[in-house]
């Protein structure tokens, strides 16, 4: 029979209810704490827990600002962050999951691909060697490869061991097709071949993936082997389970580009005559497409043209590629429209412009419809950005047009269709 507590002897013979004289005489009178051998701490932290209540994990977690994982889930295939890595010998690392709760090994023999995306301060990437030798010299190395966030270890069938290349593909992958949806990161990539009207890049130094020639640029691209070598941002358009990753580098130009047009606009306004020297990278009987650098693209309007440049878009001699100086005639979203004549001429010009495309629309030959209707009267060239007709009209117009019909082809029998229906009633 248990001896009862003094300060309980008037509650009977049974002592205090509920009352665990066991865990009380083990350690809890303050005498002799007996740890709780269940909670998980830090690593190499030398902490102890002698609360035994059931919360008593959770408030270690809290208290430490640590969340303490639980390692039974780390099982074959699964990815955890890294928390800590040493060096055990030169072919060996010891990393730590879970924040503390279970370390692993890894083998640096097979992880040649993920030690090769960091370099040293001369930019050389590392091999196995130098990778050992910069975390034995550098006593800040090891704080600098946790902070890349790039650490993460995925298990095997063995789960004493595990792969960081492994862990680092997984969480990349899934990082990216996350964006397909978030679209806010952009990722740095090489072009290392073309392919196919696009080009195959290479994400981070991990993962291949395939830009269209179309999303390779904001303009169109006719050099395609000269983008071979050149790094560049951008961001996932699309994922395929059979294809992999599409990118877009003008997705990200797109993102970029209000920010970097507000400048040509401050300037605008303070100094409307200042000279930029852009590039041309196409042109149309309407206008010469020009870029002053990848993200400030535009076009010279022919009636903001000056009288020798509307005669060479009229002979189309404006070679692709060649310079040219031009003015910010005006701004409209992100789209710059430029001009080659001085503010203080530039009216008169596009008074001009306007008279010569009138008398050229005038003396144009007329069919019989045309001139029963009195030619082209009224005829007002249209600016440059001005939509010829908006969306009512556009739908008004092609109610009014006589509906045609298709008749080439063949009509399907009831015979055809008895067959049809019988396949598909099988």
């Amino acid at each position: 029979m248990r001896v009862q507590h003094p300060k309980y002897a008037a509650l009977g013979n049974e002592g205090a209810p509920g009352f665990d004289w066991d865990l009380y005489e083990g350690g809890w009178n303050g005498k002799t704490l007996k740890v709780n051998e269940k909670i998980r701490t830090k690593k190499g932290s030398k902490e102890h827990v002698y609360s035994h209540e059931p919360y008593a994990q959770a408030l270690y977690n809290k208290l430490s600002g640590v969340e303490i994982d639980n390692v039974k889930d780390a099982v074959k295939g699964t990815t955890w962050a890294v928390s800590n890595v040493s060096l055990v010998d030169d072919e060996t690392l010891s990393v730590t999951v879970g924040n503390g709760a279970k370390d692993v090994l890894v083998d640096l023999n097979k992880e040649n691909s993920f030690i090769r995306i960091f370099t040293d301060r001369n930019g050389n990437p590392y091999n196995r060697t130098s990778f050992v030798e910069a975390f034995k010299s550098d006593p800040n190395f090891k704080q600098d490869l946790l902070n890349t966030k790039l650490m993460y270890v995925k298990f095997g069938t063995d789960t004493e061991k595990g792969s960081i290349w492994d862990g680092h593909v997984d969480m990349l992958n899934r990082e990216l097709k996350a964006q397909i949806e978030l679209g806010n990161k952009a990722y740095m990539a090489k072009v290392v071949d073309t392919n196919g009207g696009g080009f195959v890049v290479e994400i981070m130094n991990t993962l291949r993936a395939f830009m269209p020639g179309s999303m390779a640029a904001s303009n169109r691209i006719t050099d395609y082997e000269s983008f071979i070598g050149r790094e560049m941002e951008v961001m996932v358009e699309s994922w395929n389970p059979r294809y992999g990753f599409v990118v877009s580098r003008k997705k990200y130009l797109n993102k970029v580009r209000p920010y970097k047009v507000q400048p040509i606009v401050d300037t605008l306004e303070k100094n409307p005559d200042k000279i930029y020297v852009g590039r041309v990278t196409g042109s149309t009987y309407f206008g010469v497409f020009v870029e002053l650098d990848e993200f400030i693209t535009g076009m010279l309007h022919k009636t903001l043209a000056s009288d020798q440049m509307r005669q060479a878009m009229r002979d189309n001699t404006i070679a692709e590629g060649s310079e040219i100086q031009v003015y910010v005639h005006a701004v409209e979203g992100t789209r710059v429209i430029f001009s080659d004549v001085p503010l203080s001429e530039r009216d008169a010009v596009i008074a001009k412009r306007e008279a010569e495309e009138a008398k050229e629309l005038a003396e144009r030959p007329q069919s019989a419809e045309q001139q029963k209707a009195g030619g082209y009267a009224g005829y007002r060239p249209r600016q440059f950005g001005e939509r010829r007709y908006n969306a009512g009209e556009r739908s008004q117009r092609r109610d009014e047009q006589p509906r045609r019909r298709y008749s080439g082809k063949k009509e399907a029998s009831q015979s055809d269709l008895d067959r049809l229906a019988a396949h598909f009633n099988k």
